[in-house]
């Protein structure tokens, strides 16, 4: 803690530089109005409106700092592994009870619970469990009319007294709704008006003025963790499942984008025609910029692939490369996939053959072409 040391009213000492700007957030917390400044002994200096005293902050050197922080981890710590002691038969009839719910998952908070109750809200809807978050003093302002009698309502307030959040539970289950109140006090007025109750109780707060919720809230986050992760495992919840609600993400891409998806089509296609001389074909590679292009014969029937690679082989055997056809120094045999075939698929394909390129074949036509940077690019 900050030693803070007040002395009598007196004449404002010599500073020498102001005080950084990191104490005027501190000092109007504490009811000090004005921050002077820096005296020469490295003290925060500050004057109070009401009697013109001086406090004087002492600097805590950076090693104290990190022993500081280090505790406050210590703290949490604890309080985390204390929450196993809480993950008992109640937990076990929440999950139960949430699993057999036919609506939504509503949590509802005020203050730090209701940040909470924000994030454990999107934990639950991405892993499955569909939920919202409903703020708890809104609710009396028309929110309340989101909820449906086959919801479900997590209620959470540490001290299980948050006077508004109280007045909306009666409400709620007169809607019909089963409410799980979370606490950490099972003698609280939420542990008694609610169906189900979830003690989350810790032995002290990281705030070493036992205030702001520290501890509590990370171990009342990380039950959020478990109920989502838990209700996950009951629902059999896959990565498929996951991709579906995160589409924009990695792994979505990687699970929900197909061939078809991430193809180059129509003239983007890289195609000459079999009889086409060599210096043609390093225009087309050139132009199209996938560094390959595919033939086709006489009837439109892709026949073979030529990549850079080919050509340089091409130039290096031949003195007369430049009176060659795309047809003498093709590939036959070039990997293909369909066009339902994961763009993920596609990629680990093009990494295990090591080459920059697939045909997209739908029967013998080429309907497209993958090009292993664009993949990168989307993310996949």
């Amino acid at each position: 803690m900050t030693l803070v040391v007040q002395i009598e009213p007196g004449p404002i000492p010599t500073f020498t530089q102001s005080a950084p700007h990191s104490i005027k957030y501190f000092v109007p917390s504490i009811g000090i109005s004005q921050i002077v400044g820096l005296d020469k002994k490295n003290h925060y200096v500050v004057a109070s409106l009401k009697d013109s005293s001086l406090y004087f902050f002492e600097l805590k050197d950076n090693k104290e700092i990190i022993n500081i922080a280090r505790q406050v981890i210590d703290d949490e710590v604890e309080a985390l592994i204390g929450l196993k002691n809480y993950i008992d038969k109640d937990f076990e009839e929440i999950i139960n009870v949430i699993y057999k719910c036919k609506g939504r998952l509503i949590l509802t908070g005020i203050g730090k619970s209701g940040h909470i109750s924000k994030k454990i809200s999107a934990t639950l809807s991405s892993t499955g469990t569909s939920s919202f978050f409903m703020h708890s003093t809104e609710a009396f302002h028309g929110d309340l009319g989101m909820i449906q009698s086959d919801d479900i309502v997590v209620a959470i307030s540490y001290s299980g007294e948050t006077e508004d959040l109280l007045k909306t539970i009666p409400i709620i289950k007169k809607l019909g709704c089963s409410v799980i109140g979370v606490s950490g006090n099972d003698k609280s007025t939420l542990s008694k008006i609610c169906d189900y109750h979830q003690l989350i109780k810790v032995e002290k707060e990281a705030c070493p003025l036992d205030l702001a919720p520290t501890s509590s809230a990370t171990a009342t986050l990380v039950w959020g963790d478990a109920l989502a992760i838990s209700l996950m495992n009951k629902k059999d919840f896959k990565p498929e499942d996951f991709a579906k609600s995160h589409p924009g993400g990695t792994l979505g891409k990687r699970l929900l984008l197909s061939a078809k998806d991430v193809m180059m089509s129509g003239d983007e296609m890289p195609i000459i025609n079999h009889d086409e001389l060599s210096k043609d074909v390093i225009k087309i590679i050139s132009e199209k910029g996938i560094g390959a292009t595919f033939v086709k014969d006489k009837d439109d029937k892709i026949i073979g692939l030529i990549t850079d690679g080919d050509v340089r082989r091409a130039i290096d055997k031949s003195n007369y490369f430049f009176d060659m056809t795309a047809q003498d120094f093709m590939s036959q045999n070039f990997i293909s996939v369909t066009p339902d075939d994961l763009a993920s698929k596609c990629l680990n394909i093009m990494a295990e053959k090591k080459i920059g390129c697939l045909a997209v074949m739908h029967g013998d036509d080429l309907v497209g072409v993958i090009n292993q940077k664009d993949l990168v690019k989307l993310g996949i």
